[in-house]
């Protein structure tokens, strides 16, 4: 039985893992579409003065 639920935990740790690696990644890919966002109107702002 000890074994069993030592082999749970260490599923459990990765599952946890996952999720946060998978948050991470999902909040760099916001952050990245947001100044690239910013980027490109920025952009537009530049080419429609001149």
């Amino acid at each position: 039985m000890n074994t069993a639920m030592q082999s749970f935990g260490y599923g459990l740790v990765a599952l946890l893992f996952c999720i946060a690696i998978f948050s991470v990644c999902h909040k760099i890919k916001k952050a990245a579409r947001k100044v690239l966002k910013s980027q490109q109107t920025h952009k537009g702002d530049l080419s429609q003065k001149f």
